[in-house]
C-alpha cells in the first residue's frame, strides 16, 4: 500500500508529508507525492527544514510528477481549499481524505515569520502522520470504511 500526498507542484506540504512519512514508517509502507499540476522546483526552505530535522527527502534533487493512484492507494490531499475541484487525479482516487493545512510559503511574511509558519506546518503534518501509522501497522487498511473515517478524523487534528 502506498500513501499519496497530493498537492500543487510548487507546494511544499506534499514534499514535507512524503519525507516525514517515509522517515517514520517501516519499509513496507511508503509514501509518494503527486502533483495536481506541473511540478516545480522544490522549496529550498522546506528542504532546509527537513535537513534540520534529520530527514532526507526521497527525490530532493529531481522534481517529477508521480504516476497515477492505484486501487490500493490511500490519497491525502493537503491543500487548504478546493481539494476536490481542479485536480485531474481526483476521479481515480480510491480512498481519499483531505487534510487542510495552509501553505506557509505562499504568504509574504518576514523571513523569520515564514520559518515559524513552515515549522508549524511540519509539526501538524508530523502529528497527523504519527496518528496514521499505527492504523496502517495494525492492518486497518483492510477495513477501508473505518480507515476513511479515521483519515478524516486525523485530518482535523492540530497539535
Amino acid at each position: 500500500m502506498d500513501v499519496l500526498f497530493l498537492g500543487k507542484g510548487s507546494d511544499c506540504r506534499p514534499l514535507l508529508a512524503e519525507a516525514i512519512f517515509n522517515h517514520l514508517a517501516p519499509e513496507h509502507l511508503r509514501a509518494r507525492r503527486l502533483a495536481c499540476d506541473r511540478e516545480e522546483a522544490l522549496a529550498p526552505a522546506a528542504l532546509a527544514l527537513l535537513a534540520a530535522q534529520g530527514i532526507r527527502p526521497v527525490r530532493a534533487g529531481t522534481p517529477a510528477i508521480c504516476g497515477e493512484p492505484s486501487a490500493s492507494d490511500v490519497v491525502i490531499t493537503i491543500c487548504s481549499a478546493d481539494a476536490d475541484g481542479r485536480c485531474p487525479h481526483r476521479a481515480a482516487m480510491p480512498l481519499h481524505a483531505h487534510w487542510a493545512v495552509h501553505d506557509p510559503l505562499r504568504r509574504h511574511f518576514f523571513a523569520h515569520r515564514e520559518d515559524r509558519e513552515l515549522l508549524d506546518v511540519y509539526h501538524i503534518l508530523r502529528a497527523r502522520i504519527e496518528r496514521l501509522l499505527p492504523l496502517l501497522l495494525a492492518g486497518v487498511e483492510q477495513d477501508r470504511l473505518h480507515l476513511g473515517r479515521e483519515l478524516e478524523r486525523i485530518g482535523r487534528f492540530l497539535p
